[in-house]
């Protein structure tokens, strides 16, 4: 097989360890990895120290290592997602074909909103938006509707991170301004997008819960302004948070808790 000129020979040594300690019913020592993964000493010794550093392994009596649930964590992240797209996705669908619109499913990565699923209107307009696109929280329904939950705190420090940049004439660009339209989201169970993040598209979004009752996702709908009058807010509003409770439930979710 022809080597690939791009492998990163430290990382492959790390990742054999990880994969050794994951499969041990014991705590390991560097000799014991030594031994293993036929790894330098040396090499066993710095790449635990970087893992013990990054919180991926911890170190016990005996100079013996194990993996910490950091692994564990990331991978459950990964499931949720692949779990909320899997339950979303034909709800998706549904919406699309009722109002003829295009549907976004996002999350909140790092302090932004981030497409993971998209269904198209059977429409002509098609929207150019696509998985992995990202948004700022104050220029998108599903950014309200994922920023309306967060702690004031952690809204803070997006905030004070990314900025509010001004994007159109409708864009809210003051902490105080958006906090009060989260409160309406909170109130309403929905957000409102009226051309804040793009001239003559309008958006609503609702929040997605999880088995633990915390907003880990949020859909929406996107149109054209003269598609989604705002005397029709209302009505999409209660519908799309009606199909993001459905989807709540789908993945765990009971309003009973």
């Amino acid at each position: 097989m022809k080597p690939n000129r791009y492998n990163v020979p430290a990382l492959e040594k790390g990742l054999l360890i990880i994969e050794t300690l994951a499969r041990s019913d014991q705590p390991l020592g560097i000799t014991d990895l030594y031994a293993l993964c036929g790894l330098p000493k040396s090499s066993v010794f710095m790449i635990l120290s970087t893992l013990e550093d990054l919180k991926f392994v911890e170190k016990l009596s005996g100079d013996k290592y194990k993996l910490t649930l950091k692994l564990y964590n990331l991978g459950e992240l990964i499931l949720n997602k692949l779990d909320i797209r899997a339950v979303a996705h034909p709800y998706m669908e549904q919406v699309a074909a009722k109002l003829g619109s295009t549907v976004h499913l996002a999350q909140l990565e790092f302090g932004k909103a981030v497409y993971i699923d998209k269904v198209n209107g059977p429409g002509f307009v098609q929207f150019s938006s696509k998985i992995g696109l990202a948004w700022s929280l104050h220029t998108s329904a599903v950014g309200k509707a994922l920023a309306a939950y967060l702690p004031e705190k952690e809204l803070d420090r997006i905030l004070e991170v990314h900025g509010m940049e001004s994007i159109t004439p409708n864009t809210i660009t003051e902490p105080a301004a958006l906090k009060a339209s989260l409160e309406k989201v909170r109130v309403n169970g929905y957000s409102v997008e009226d051309e804040e993040g793009e001239l003559g598209i309008r958006c609503i979004g609702a929040p997605i819960r999880d088995s633990k009752g915390e907003v880990v996702a949020a859909i929406s709908v996107t149109a054209l302004k003269h598609d989604l009058p705002s005397d029709k807010f209302g009505e999409v509003g209660a519908y799309i948070a009606d199909v993001a409770m459905e989807i709540s439930r789908g993945i765990g979710y009971s309003a009973n808790g």
